[in-house]
């Protein structure tokens, strides 16, 4: 039980990591406004996250 919430509390953070980067490089210039760009980025993210959920294997961690 352990394992599996460690897992899915780890891509969840790797997901937050990865559209706060897609946040700042790719829609701050866009939208040229650092807290729009953090928030879509950051939605993008979490929703990342969750859906990879799924397809992570016992042997990832």
């Amino acid at each position: 039980m352990k394992d599996s919430v460690l897992k899915k509390v780890i891509l969840y953070i790797l997901g937050m990591i990865i559209g706060l980067t897609i946040g700042i490089v790719i829609f701050i210039p866009i939208v040229e406004d650092t807290a729009i760009g953090l928030v879509i980025g950051f939605c993008l993210g979490v929703t990342t996250g969750i859906s990879i959920q799924p397809f992570a294997k016992k042997k990832w961690f």
